[in-house]
């Protein structure tokens, strides 16, 4: 149990890790306090370019790929297995949201929960992804397909994995993916919400 434990906090402090910033950092740019204020790739492929952007993202995803993939296979035999790997999994996507490092002032989630995905249940993943797309080139907002394939992942889970530990995790990363794109519901709204595409907001 001391192990999973480890695992645990192990997961949480890497995914606090600030990427974004650290990407930044070189270009004298603070993605906290540019662009969209918020400090993930997407705000960093709007400031600096998608090279960057995806560079982040690959971070992003990264932190939480390796945490639940060495929960898999380091606490194979430990009393309520599945839901230690939910849990790891939950704590690299707190971490990104509520970073330790920046006052528990993080990003909004969505690439760390597609690697918490890719490693429980990558089938879940893979019927996000075009729907992710889709709801981005139809709209040409990224937030649009952020949320939509957010509510989706936990239905993807449920159809994909017999856990009920992976499918209360993807319920719970849905709900706060949603919390924290509040803002950029309210822009949705008053159709202010910036666009990949040119010309448009």
């Amino acid at each position: 149990m001391l192990k999973a434990w480890g695992v645990l906090i192990a997961a949480y402090l890497l995914g606090s890790i600030p990427f974004a910033l650290l990407v930044c950092r070189p270009f004298g740019v603070d993605p906290r306090r540019a662009g969209s204020g918020n400090p993930g790739a997407t705000n960093v492929a709007r400031l600096l370019g998608k090279k960057w952007g995806f560079l982040t993202l690959v971070l992003d995803l990264g932190k939480a790929v390796f945490p639940v993939w060495l929960a898999k296979n380091w606490l194979t035999g430990v009393p309520g297995y599945p839901w230690w790997v939910a849990g790891t999994g939950l704590a690299a996507f707190l971490g990104h949201l509520f970073p330790v490092y920046l006052r528990f002032r993080g990003g909004k989630g969505v690439a760390s929960s597609a690697g918490v995905l890719l490693v429980v249940c990558p089938q879940a993943l893979a019927a996000s992804l075009p729907i992710f797309i889709l709801a981005v080139a139809l709209s040409g907002y990224v937030s649009v397909g952020s949320l939509v394939a957010s509510l989706l992942a936990p239905v993807w889970v449920y159809l994909f994995s017999a856990e009920r530990a992976y499918v209360a995790m993807s319920v719970v990363m849905a709900v706060l993916i949603w919390i924290k794109h509040r803002d950029n519901l309210k822009r949705l709204l008053r159709g202010e919400e910036k666009s990949w595409r040119k010309g448009k907001k």
